[in-house]
């Protein structure tokens, strides 16, 4: 016999927001009811937990030192996009740049894609963050160079790939905005960039 699980879906349903809201809860409240299960990166929470969900959202902290402190992990990772991982000064147009990256005829050479995902996380790790996630670098790559869809980042997100085959950011988003998606998408997959333990 198969046991539905509650989806962050559901969860939003539950008090009437959308799924970002509920991922976005995940990422900045450390104390928010922990999975029972991820199954496909997509986090489940037994049915049976459905009251101890409501008194948290009862007792949801307001914009307290926790919201800063993810304001503050979007900013480290906004900065690292921008002077680590695309050209600075032209990172609009100019495709992806970081040590080892290979290009072929203008595309991302093979493998690249989980380099630039490696090499992203070991940039932050430097930084004293980690990411936290049971396959860090497949879940960063997923976020990076995947198309989305709405049923997992939420109605009127974007679903479009951050970064092309070509190593360029989607036409109109900025290192900002790509930071922002990143960590919603971390948040969906189960993960979440944080500060690492000393």
């Amino acid at each position: 016999m198969v046991k539905e699980m509650l989806s962050v879906g559901d969860i939003a349903a539950m008090f009437g927001v959308e799924a970002k809201t509920v991922s976005m809860w995940r990422l900045r409240y450390a104390e928010f009811p922990e999975p029972d299960v991820i199954v496909g990166g997509m986090a489940g929470w037994d049915p049976d937990r459905a009251q101890e969900l409501r008194v948290w959202e009862s007792r949801r902290p307001g914009q307290g030192r926790r919201a800063l402190m993810a304001e503050h992990v979007q900013e480290v990772l906004r900065r690292t996009f921008v002077f680590q991982f695309m050209r600075p000064r032209d990172f609009a147009s100019a495709p992806i740049d970081f040590p080892g990256v290979v290009y072929e005829d203008g595309v991302l050479a093979d493998g690249m894609e989980v380099k630039a995902a490696e090499h992203l996380i070991g940039v932050l790790h430097d930084q004293g963050y980690e990411l936290v996630h049971t396959d860090a670098v497949q879940a960063m790559r997923r976020v990076l160079f995947d198309r989305w869809s709405p049923d997992e980042v939420g109605e009127r997100e974007f679903i479009g790939r951050l970064f092309d085959d070509h190593g360029r950011i989607y036409h109109g988003c900025t290192a900002f905005d790509a930071a922002e998606y990143t960590l919603r998408r971390l948040a969906a997959l189960g993960g979440e960039l944080r500060p690492r333990q000393q």
